[in-house]
Order: C-alpha cells, then sequence, then structure tokens
C-alpha cells in the first residue's frame, strides 16, 4: 500500500518470483555434447533398425526368406568362429589394395594436371568419360582379363577409387589462393617448399573429402566384384551361402558389411578430423 499525495492509496503488488529459467546450453559444453552425440548416434540407429526388421519378418511369416534379427545373430556367432573372418580379411586385403592404387593415381594424376594445361587436356575428358561408367560394367572385361580371382575385385577397386580422388584433388589444387603462393615466391620458397607448405594445406579438406567418398564407393564396388568375380571375401561368400538357401547366414555376412563400412566411414571422418582440426568446425562457430 501506498500513500501519494492528494489522499489517495495507491494498492501496489509486487510480482511473485518466478524460477530460475533453464539455459540452453552454448559455449563449449554444448560443443561437448553434441560430439557425444554424434559418437553414440549409431546405437539408436540400430536398435530402430533392428525392430523395423522384427516387425518385417513377423509380417513376412516366412523365416526362411526373411530371418529374424535373433536366428541371424545366432548364425553371425557361428560364423566367427568359422570362415568369416578369413573372408573379412580377404576383402579388406582387395580393398587396401586397390584403393591404395586408386588414390596414388588419383592424387598423382591430379597434381600433373595441375601443373600443366596439356595434362589437364587429357587427363580430365578421358576422367569425366569412365566416371559415369559404374563398376559392375567392367565385370565381364575383368573377369576376361584377369581370371576368377583377387584380380577381379583389386581392379574394381581401382577405378571407383580412381574418380572421386582425382576430381577433388586437381579442384583443391587449383582453388589454391594465388597470393599466396606469389607471396612465399617472394619470400624465396622453392617449389618443393611451395607444394608443402601453401598448396597442400589448402588442397588438403578436398582431397580428404575425395579420398572419404571414394573409401565408399570403393566398399561397395568390391562387394559387387567378389559376387561374381572372386574366389574369396564377403561378397563371394554371400554367392556360397545362397546356393545353399542359408539366408541366416546370407543376412550375418550382409550385416557384417554393413558394420565394417561404418567402421571404415567413422574412421576416415577422424582422420578428416584430426588433419584439419587447426580449420574452424562446424560446431565451434554456432
Amino acid at each position: 500500500m501506498i500513500f501519494a499525495p492528494g489522499g489517495m492509496i495507491h494498492c501496489a503488488t509486487m510480482a511473485a518470483p518466478t524460477p530460475a529459467q533453464t539455459l540452453p546450453l552454448t559455449g563449449e559444453p554444448a560443443i561437448r555434447l553434441r560430439r557425444v552425440l554424434r559418437r553414440i548416434e549409431f546405437v539408436p540407429a540400430l536398435i530402430v533398425a533392428g525392430l523395423l526388421w522384427q516387425v518385417a519378418s513377423v509380417v513376412a511369416r516366412n523365416p526362411t526368406i526373411l530371418p529374424p534379427p535373433l536366428i541371424v545373430l545366432r548364425a553371425w556367432a557361428d560364423l566367427l568362429g568359422g570362415d568369416l573372418l578369413d573372408d573379412v580379411a580377404a576383402s579388406l586385403t582387395h580393398l587396401g589394395i586397390g584403393y591404395a592404387l586408386g588414390v596414388a593415381s588419383g592424387l598423382l594424376l591430379a597434381a600433373l594436371a595441375a601443373y600443366s594445361e596439356t595434362v589437364e587436356a587429357i587427363v580430365d575428358p578421358m576422367i569425366e568419360v569412365l566416371r559415369p561408367i559404374g563398376a559392375i560394367a567392367w565385370i565381364p572385361l575383368a573377369i576376361l582379363m584377369f581370371g576368377v580371382g583377387g584380380g577381379v575385385p583389386i581392379f574394381l577397386i581401382f577405378h571407383a577409387a580412381l574418380s572421386p580422388v582425382f576430381v577433388n584433388a586437381f579442384a583443391g589444387i587449383k582453388e589454391t589462393d594465388i597470393r599466396l603462393v606469389r607471396a612465399a615466391e617472394a619470400l624465396g620458397a622453392s617449389r618443393a617448399t611451395i607444394v608443402r607448405r601453401v598448396v597442400l594445406p589448402g588442397a588438403l579438406p578436398l582431397i580428404l573429402a575425395g579420398a572419404r567418398l571414394s573409401l565408399g564407393v570403393s566398399w561397395m564396388a568390391m562387394i559387387a566384384a567378389e559376387l561374381t568375380g572372386a574366389d574369396a571375401g564377403l561378397g563371394w561368400r554371400i554367392f556360397w551361402y545362397q546356393e545353399f538357401f542359408a539366408t541366416d547366414k546370407v543376412m550375418a555376412v550382409i550385416l557384417t558389411i554393413g558394420l565394417l563400412g561404418y567402421a571404415l566411414d567413422s574412421a576416415m571422418r577422424w582422420l578428416q578430423t584430426r588433419v584439419t582440426r587447426h580449420r574452424p568446425q562446424p560446431d565451434d562457430a554456432r
């Protein structure tokens, strides 16, 4: 109650205290939380996929055609004590050789094309013509050239890995700031130093992006090649179990392919983060 001049009395009410509002996480705690959630994002996705798989198996009412997850997991456990690890080793060997050859060739051709317009005029159209041709289209010719064996998946992986690396590396090198190159030349830096200190750091993000893209494409090309043109590997094992109508084991091998592919992509994402950690990250800008 307040007495105002003139004898008027005014009643004033005070606002009741309200609970403290919860402020959203910002800064470093929010960044850490998002990184933790990103690391475990695979778990809820796997749970949802398993539930949908179980529902589809119940609706199909035919465990021989579409076995439920528990049956596939039991088959997967049995395969771990059998030939599955040998098939994983064979597939990773195919991938390692073909991917290394494809990445190395793509980087070399990109460097030569960026250095010489003559090389660019020859290599760039050739890559653009070969790039739309899927790896599966080369399987008959690869079998004729190498026979059924490890040469077919290695050749197809090489073909799949080459184009993405070349395109991204070439774009990264060409987009290097010419002012930085001229500044380094003015300071007396040698050509090797300019490449190592200026060109490579500037092109590295695009190179790694191309390497990650080519890894995924190479993994898919490897499975396709092993299905028809190899005598070992995960793709070949799928074809082997399909001949005996062992769909639970077929699904177990498919599950292994998906998990290994996810692990390889996660490793490549980790490498991108580690190598380019000096650059601003999307989380840091929020």
